[in-house]
């Protein structure tokens, strides 16, 4: 009999304990799909090699921006520098190439929560600009 409650109770404990990481993920997964972009993404200052994109978010995030030249191709990932309440990221590229047109896309996680937008840099020695980028749609 002993056996049978220790079996009974294993099994309940592992059952509670499959439907509360199951619920910890729907609640992970439901927090991301409500991250929205509320403001930008901008290209803030675009220079002939160096480009400053930022925008805030609805919450904060594990954020991150794709870009490159392809737009079907966003092969760099550069990570985000935050504000203290984790809803305002700025991403700073460096190494860009002159008076080219890239392309980049916000996600989050590894999830894309924009649309692809584009800028692009000057030609080389320009002064830099303060610019906006296509805002994706």
């Amino acid at each position: 009999m002993k056996q049978l409650l220790a079996a009974v109770f294993v099994t309940a404990f592992a059952v509670c304990s499959a439907v509360g990481q199951s619920r910890s993920a729907q609640n992970s997964a439901a927090s991301t799909r409500d991250l929205q972009i509320t403001n930008g993404p901008v290209a803030e200052y675009i220079s002939d090699s160096n480009c400053t994109i930022g925008w805030s978010t609805s919450a904060s995030g594990t954020m991150s921006l794709r870009y490159g030249t392809d737009p079907a191709k966003l092969t760099h990932t550069a990570e985000t520098v935050e504000s203290k309440d984790g809803r305002n990221h700025h991403v700073q590229l460096s190494g860009l190439t002159p008076n080219t047109r890239y392309y980049f896309r916000v996600v989050d996680s590894g999830s894309p929560i924009s649309g692809v937008g584009t800028f692009q840099t000057g030609a080389e020695n320009d002064p830099p600009i303060r610019s906006k980028a296509t805002i994706p749609q």
